[in-house]
């Protein structure tokens, strides 16, 4: 009969290891999802319906500029701080961005309804972006509503990728 050998520190403590390895190992094997494929909008923010049609990176930033440029002056607000494309892509995005239709007419609609500058910052609307690169160097989604000079976000794109914009 083989005799058992007395338990020593170093077998102790593979021991312990492969049992905390053990153990992480099915802690990580779970069918819940984390991460969800939209971020939704924050607390008072909108986010249009989007109709599925394509609107170039340039001529989106435009309409929303030129959108909230009238607004703010019809209210008399700070000007817009930022320019095109920074304020319309995402948070550290570079190019190769193309933005919803829909959400772009309903941003531009939006700005309309303000009643007061804080508006800006308490409503802001959540475009949809999607990556248009065909080369795999598509712009990195990032955080939506990005503060800036001239207060908080107030057009931020959500969905595919998120940016600040507006404020």
């Amino acid at each position: 009969m083989r005799r058992l050998e007395p338990l020593t520190y170093p077998r102790v403590l593979r021991a312990l290891c492969l049992g905390a390895l053990a153990f992480a190992a099915a802690l990580s094997c779970s069918s819940a999802k984390d991460t969800e494929s939209e971020v939704p909008a924050r607390a008072g923010a909108v986010q249009p319906e989007t109709n599925g049609k394509p609107v170039a990176e340039a001529e989106a930033c435009s309409q929303l500029t030129e959108a909230e440029a009238k607004a703010r002056s019809d209210l008399k607000c700070d000007r817009v701080k930022r320019g095109c494309p920074d304020y319309i892509r995402p948070a550290a995005g570079e190019g190769c961005f193309e933005y919803d239709q829909g959400s772009v007419r309903a941003c531009v609609e939006l700005f309309d309804t303000f009643t007061s500058c804080e508006d800006f910052d308490a409503r802001p609307c959540l475009l949809t972006a999607v990556s248009s690169c065909t080369d795999g160097a598509g712009g990195a989604s990032g955080a939506g509503g990005a503060s800036a000079e001239g207060g908080a976000g107030g057009l931020a794109l959500a969905s595919v990728s998120n940016a600040g914009a507006g404020g």
